[in-house]
């Protein structure tokens, strides 16, 4: 069985990066700063997010981060969560891969672990079974952690366009505490694939950082 953080196929042609962090970290501004980045370098690129990715899953995406906060338990969510990641990997994400392109996902497996693991009590090697058996084992080759203090993050949000998709914000600071305690627990266990990025920076500090470590992974560093 797989169940380690590190696994990687070696028979991709592509590379799959994805981007963690609280609510209101920048992720979205980063993909979009790092797909400039790599687009000049000559780069296939796909954009991708979860919950979403596919027309299915971006239309049960409104409910799950839209609404009350007390629509679905942690269960409930970590299996639909895998259920639509299944069809992501089926329709978007592996046909990327192996098309040699990067794939750039907003939120992954991580998100799962700490929001329905660490955090909202499962097991997490009951995730992670859930993922090797239905979802191939498929890991990214680089997480970049967006670290910030989750009441900056939490103020962000209410300024964001999307700020109907507030489910998650709604469960207070606290909560929000322990979901960056949650991601730093998989940063000291996986430091080999997640590296934690300091989001209390400029966005173009932030953007030069991520670009260095992207560009390590890619090797397109001179």
């Amino acid at each position: 069985m797989i169940n380690s953080y590190n696994y990687k196929s070696n028979k991709k042609k592509g590379f799959f990066i994805t981007f963690e962090g609280g609510e209101g970290v920048g992720k979205s501004t980063q993909i979009n700063l790092l797909e400039k980045f790599l687009l000049k370098k000559k780069v296939k690129v796909t954009i991708t997010r979860e919950p979403g990715g596919t027309k299915e899953g971006e239309y049960i995406r409104k409910y799950l981060v839209s609404g009350n906060k007390n629509t679905w338990d942690t269960y409930s969510e970590a299996l639909i969560f895998n259920a639509l990641r299944r069809e992501h990997i089926n329709k978007l994400i592996n046909p990327a891969i192996q098309n040699g392109e990067i794939i750039l996902c907003d939120r992954y497996l991580d998100s799962t672990i700490v929001y329905q693991g660490l955090v909202g009590k499962i097991d997490e090697q009951k995730l992670f079974n859930l993922h090797d058996t239905y979802c191939y084992g498929l890991y990214p080759d680089l997480t970049l952690f967006l670290d910030l203090n989750p009441m900056i993050g939490l103020d962000r949000t209410i300024n964001r366009n999307d700020n109907n998709e507030n489910r998650f914000e709604k469960l207070g600071l606290d909560y929000h505490q322990k979901i960056l305690d949650g991601f730093n627990i998989l940063y000291k266990k996986y430091p080999k694939r997640i590296v934690k990025i300091d989001a209390s920076e400029s966005k173009e500090i932030i953007s030069d950082n991520i670009n260095y470590h992207v560009s390590e992974l890619l090797d397109l560093n001179d």
